[in-house]
């Protein structure tokens, strides 16, 4: 249960309204600050001056009045002059109040650890962490924490590289392929699966969430082959269904394909050709050097059967960098050409009902716009020039976005609060504006997507 005074500072940073600016951060930075004998000065967090006055003794019994949060003592005769004290005032501005925030929000928040990364226009700016890796080790932002579903923008990217090479088809159907590999016979539909229905989550399989999460299978290909048997809750390629099964198929196509491990695909196509080293796929207690505790319940599996889907523990910073290799206007290695790209970030939509050439004609309707936000290949898409993902699993929550104005961020946590993942989007708008870095006029608002 997160501290009463940082439960209700954190509570404000929920309750302020997205069109807010300037003003509204510097109310939730005040609130926070409250939690940690810090104010706001000028924008900025500083510490708080305080005076002491030394009274001569009083005759007078009558007790102090508390007024607010003074202590008002009844007048006496002294025959001291007054000695004041001030303690000195600190301005906590950039990057110093950006962890502040962070370490107010989150860790005082009951976390038990957090580390963020920024770029700009695909230039590092920054990384921190907070809290511990381990009990008694302070946690580094080399550590790797659990992202979660950010592991499927990771796969994404990783498969979409393999249809560039021409290795696989983006709209071959691929299920009948997946179900022979695992000795299984397809159920009706699943044969007509795509690389593309996968990537956005409209292959026709259910959620799956006991699958995945209450121990019924003990690995990603158990689960592929419960999906691929069991009938399929709609059509391929017709309505949106998040489901983690679709990217634990995607994992053990590449596998399939490519005659490698799913892992080892990823270092060559991705990792390694971004320069980043360490990251790895964990299992639900498999804790090593560098790694950050997340705690489980005993008896879970849950990271063995997500797999592809989830399962990568990463830095901070490295999520930044895959990020940003996206932005084809930033410096560096792309994996992907323009136009896959752009596929990629093109939000699905649900197929237009074919008309009935016998039925009364419809009234005339507006067309609608096309959706700002939603769901792309392995991204989500926040607002126009805002994508990344998000990533939830038993004490964990992380999120990466790449903003319209060219910031890219990524945040990583170890423990339950936020008690939403999303939240960690407004922990860092508010951050970064405290910080200087932003204006507040761009909000980072996630869609109604589940992770």
């Amino acid at each position: 249960m997160p501290p009463p005074c940082a439960h209700r500072a954190v509570l404000g940073v929920r309750q302020v309204s997205d069109t807010w600016r300037v003003t509204g951060a510097v109310v939730v930075a005040a609130m926070l600050a409250a939690c940690s004998g810090s104010t706001v000065e000028s924008g900025a967090l500083t510490e708080v001056s305080t005076v002491v006055t030394e009274a001569a003794p009083s005759t007078d019994e009558t007790s102090p009045t508390v007024i607010g949060s003074t202590v008002a003592t009844p007048a006496a005769p002294t025959t001291e002059t007054p000695v004041t004290t001030t303690t000195p005032v600190v301005p906590l501005a950039g990057w110093d109040a950006v962890d502040h925030y962070l370490d107010v929000a989150v860790v005082r928040g009951g976390s038990q650890a957090v580390s963020a990364s920024v770029s700009r226009d695909g230039v590092a700016l920054h990384d921190v962490a907070i809290g511990t890796r381990v009990a008694g080790t302070p946690v580094t932002p080399a550590d790797r924490f659990r992202i979660a579903s950010i592991s499927k923008t990771i796969t994404a990217i990783t498969v979409l590289r393999l249809v560039e090479d021409g290795v696989v088809a983006l709209d071959g159907p691929v299920g009948g392929l997946v179900a022979e590999r695992l000795g299984v016979a397809p159920v009706a539909g699943a044969s007509d699966i795509t690389v593309r229905h996968l990537l956005t989550h409209r292959s026709g399989f259910a959620q799956y969430e006991d699958l995945f999460f209450r121990h019924e299978v003990e690995s990603c290909r158990q689960a592929a082959v419960v999906g691929l048997t069991r009938p399929l809750a709609v059509p391929p390629g017709t309505t949106f269904r998040y489901s983690n099964l679709n990217f634990c198929v995607l994992g053990i196509l590449i596998e399939e394909v490519t005659g490698q491990s799913y892992e080892a695909v990823v270092d060559a196509q991705l990792l390694a050709p971004l320069g980043l080293e360490g990251l790895r796929l964990a299992g639900t207690f498999d804790v090593q050097p560098g790694d950050v505790e997340h705690r489980s319940e005993a008896g879970r599996n849950y990271m063995e059967v997500l797999g592809a889907a989830g399962a990568w523990v990463a830095p901070t910073g490295a999520l930044v960098t895959i990020l940003d290799s996206l932005d084809l206007t930033t410096p560096g290695w792309k994996p992907l050409r323009a136009d896959t790209v752009a596929e990629m970030m093109t939000i699905t939509v649900d197929p237009v009902e074919p008309v009935d050439p016998l039925a009364e004609p419809a009234a005339p309707t507006t067309t609608p716009p096309p959706p700002e936000s939603g769901y792309g290949m392995g991204v989500m898409i926040f607002g126009p020039g805002s994508y990344g993902h998000t990533g939830t699993v038993e004490s964990t929550h992380a999120m990466v976005v790449h903003r319209p104005d060219g910031i890219t961020w990524a945040i990583a946590v170890s423990g339950d609060y936020p008690a939403s993942t999303r939240q960690l989007a407004r922990i860092v708008d508010n951050a970064l504006l405290l910080g200087g870095f932003t204006d507040g006029s761009y909000r980072t608002i996630p869609p109604p997507l589940e992770s």
